[in-house]
């Protein structure tokens, strides 16, 4: 099994914590540059980014469905709430995509040399995360830091991304101490990017 991602990646970062906790071996295969367009670099997904999943014949796009696949074939029990049906779970992470969403168009804004600051676009972006983060913190009983589930591998993946880059203040105490919780974990920690780490 090959998953194609950067180690940074926060899309990719949830999927490798669920193969981490479904205790699956897989190779990473770092693409590089996510702003290139280099279309062999991403294992010819036409939509030029990661994740990229190789298991056996079967190729897999976006993180989400990427999950469904793993766990519809290797975990049938669904033990990380991958199926769930609670609408509060389901929006929460419509959110957490959302915002990873639009902090990859910052992200790539800047560097492809382009000041997303004067631009409607870029921020309407930077307040669309801003929104998406209040949201979750009033919301944040919904996210545990003990047994966590695939909720919870989706928010520790945007919140440390978030931490990385660095492209808003993070001053959200619930959300901030669920993430010093979920960060203690020794699988969750497998996964933190290197810069982070350190």
């Amino acid at each position: 099994m090959k998953l194609f991602a950067t180690p940074k990646s926060h899309f990719s970062r949830k999927v490798r914590l669920l193969l981490d906790h479904l205790e699956l071996t897989y190779e990473l295969v770092d693409v590089g540059d996510v702003s290139s367009a280099e279309s062999s670099l991403f294992d010819g997904n036409p939509a030029l980014g990661v994740p990229v999943l190789e298991d056996g014949e079967v190729w897999m796009l976006e993180s989400d469905h990427i999950a469904f696949y793993l766990v519809r074939t290797y975990d049938p029990g669904d033990r990380f709430n991958i199926f769930t049906e609670s609408v509060d779970l389901l929006n929460a992470r419509a959110v957490m995509n959302n915002i990873m969403a639009n902090e990859v168009k910052l992200i790539l804004a800047e560097r492809g040399g382009l000041d997303p600051s004067p631009h409607a676009y870029f921020q309407k972006a930077l307040k669309s995360i801003e929104l998406g983060l209040s949201w979750l913190e009033a919301r944040s009983s919904l996210l545990k830091s003990e047994n966590p589930g695939y909720a919870e591998f989706h928010f520790i993946s945007l919140w440390e991304h978030l931490e990385l880059y660095q492209l808003t203040e993070l001053n959200y105490s619930k959300l901030q101490e669920l993430a010093e919780l979920l960060g203690q974990l020794e699988t969750v920690r497998k996964s933190t990017p290197l810069s982070l780490a350190e």
